[in-house]
């Protein structure tokens, strides 16, 4: 079999590098997979977990803080019940956009497992400031989803933690957040009863 000047073997057709080109999109598209939550294209918790220790190097340099918010939807699991995986899958994609939306394009939105997103904001100078970030993400879930061209209300508990406040390490200030989004959570509850 004869070898083209590259050394790869063809059989008398003209050989183009489309075979090792073709592979490259493959491995890109695995890549972003392995990094990417296939139900709504944000970082999953793999590439999370990797943005937060970066972000908390970048503040221990700078002397900045950082603010970690968990977002947990309220009763999500009653939308996959009476109204089936499909709709709750379509919930999901729009409460990633409408966290996305909500909050400056430099955070880092993630969605962790579930029912279960962050926000990652990077140089936050005080709690005021983080403040105003979930003041407007609350306000964006004030407003009905759009779920097939009908409104859905969907509401969101968000709990707040701030490095380095309230904690020196990524692990403990992801234990901070989401205490703090359970006690929002269990206030909801409670004010039901």
């Amino acid at each position: 079999m004869p070898t083209s000047p590259t050394g790869l073997h063809y059989d008398g057709f003209s050989l183009s590098n489309s075979t090792r080109n073709d592979e490259e999109p493959s491995r890109d598209a695995m890549a972003h997979l392995a990094h990417h939550d296939a139900l709504t294209g944000l970082p999953n918790r793999r590439m999370f977990e990797q943005r937060l220790a970066q972000v908390l190097e970048l503040s221990r340099r700078s002397g900045r803080s950082c603010a970690l918010l968990f977002v947990d939807l309220d009763d999500f699991k009653a939308i996959n019940d009476t109204r089936g995986h499909a709709v709750g899958d379509l919930v999901l994609q729009a409460v990633a956009r409408t966290i996305t939306g909500a909050v400056r394009q430099v955070d880092t939105v993630a969605r962790l497992a579930g029912d279960e997103f962050t926000v990652l904001c990077e140089n936050v100078d005080s709690e005021q400031a983080a403040l105003q970030i979930v003041t407007k993400l609350q306000h964006a879930f004030m407003l009905p989803l759009d779920i097939e061209g009908r409104p859905l209300p969907v509401r969101a508990s968000i709990g707040l933690s701030l490095f380095p406040r309230d904690a020196q390490d990524a692990r403990t200030l992801m234990t901070s957040a989401d205490a703090a989004m359970y006690r929002i959570k269990q206030s909801r509850r409670q004010d039901k009863a």
